[in-house]
């Protein structure tokens, strides 16, 4: 059975244009035989995100179905291996720090799966809008990226980069979750840097520490996106051959490495970069042509749908219901004060509101 957490608003979606300017959200019935998925890495197989738009429709189609999904007896059944971890270094109320680490883990992570929905959803109804016909960029991305998933073959499996910058959202998210990047790490949550076991899910490190390096990746995934390519900068035999000389973890370094460096600007004829892929500013400042970062989606975190599939349901929804007043604040207050890696300002304020920025990332 399939469980919707509903909210009580309805949400006026502005859009460019191409039958979305009237949507308004949809009452969340619960649909009957609902498939009931996940993404491949451990700590997330519970978890997992479906697109705003019907894919193989003429004109915008919001999908009824959109938002984060979550297996929530897969979820109890993996927060109950971390409670055993948790109970061994004696922290108290492992049963419940453990299930709101996991989960809260796991809600950023698909957040940032809208996010980038959210944006190229945003550019595909601005095509309609202009005329040309609706594409399934959003569609055809994630059938190219569940192929990798299915063969895991190394080095390709590493170019589903969203994955990567997922991960590295919540490690760097600055709504202070970013401050419990050890936890995550110490419970396996967050995988160990260049665990090639855990493919792309474990290249967040340098991505999290840098911000040139986040928006090189977020290029690479509006490039994979608009030229239906997995491999848009042509890297991967390079890659192979450092995996040869070097070993998988040389290789997954090189392979950041090469994607920040085709988004510094080049002379002519240098290797790294194309012209025509930067345009000078006002100043005179070269800039990356490209379509920006993934920073925000068409709804605030706490707006995105969230459903529960499963006997424990319920259960989640009466614990995650914003309605309640105590989700997401009182789970990330909980949380800090059993896992604090530095101080927190007692001055508290929404860490989900369009403020994020003026909160600075934990070292």
């Amino acid at each position: 059975m399939t469980y919707g957490v509903q909210r009580n608003f309805v949400r006026q979606m502005d859009s460019p244009g191409g039958g979305l300017a009237d949507l308004r959200r949809p009452e969340r019935n619960p649909s009957p035989g609902s498939e009931v998925g996940g993404e491949i890495d451990e700590a997330l197989a519970m978890f997992w995100y479906r697109d705003l738009l019907r894919t193989g429709t003429d004109s915008p189609e919001v999908d009824p179905d959109w938002g984060i999904h979550v297996n929530a007896d897969a979820l109890v059944e993996w927060a109950a291996r971390i409670a055993t971890a948790m109970e061994r270094d004696g922290v108290v109320n492992a049963p419940t720090m453990s299930l709101d680490l996991a989960f809260i883990f796991g809600f950023d992570h698909c957040f940032f799966h809208h996010c980038v929905d959210a944006q190229v959803s945003l550019h595909m109804m601005r095509l309609h809008a202009a005329g040309q016909p609706l594409p399934d960029l959003r569609a055809h991305n994630r059938e190219c990226c569940e192929k990798l998933h299915d063969s895991r073959n190394e080095p390709q499996w590493w170019f589903a980069i969203e994955e990567t910058l997922a991960n590295a959202h919540v490690a760097r998210d600055p709504t202070r979750l970013g401050g419990l990047r050890e936890a995550f790490l110490r419970y396996g949550i967050l995988p160990q840097p260049l665990d090639g076991s855990r493919g792309p899910w474990a290249l967040w490190e340098q991505v999290a520490m840098d911000d040139g390096a986040f928006k090189a990746l977020s290029h690479m995934v509006w490039l994979q996106h608009l030229s239906g390519e997995i491999d848009p900068l042509g890297i991967l035999s390079e890659i192979e051959m450092k995996i040869e000389e070097g070993g998988n973890d040389a290789a997954f370094n090189r392979m950041i490495d090469l994607i920040i460096e085709a988004c510094e600007p080049q002379q002519q004829g240098e290797d790294g970069g194309h012209d025509h892929d930067w345009i000078a500013d006002l100043y005179g400042v070269p800039r990356l042509h490209a379509f920006g970062g993934f920073t925000e989606g068409l709804f605030r975190r706490l707006d995105v749908p969230i459903w529960f599939h499963g006997g424990n349901g319920p259960d989640l929804i009466r614990r995650y219901d914003a309605q309640r007043g105590e989700w997401p604040y009182g789970t990330i207050e909980r949380l800090y004060g059993h896992f604090r890696t530095s101080e927190v300002s007692g001055e508290w304020n929404d860490p989900f509101t369009s403020d994020d920025d003026e909160f600075e990332l934990s070292p």
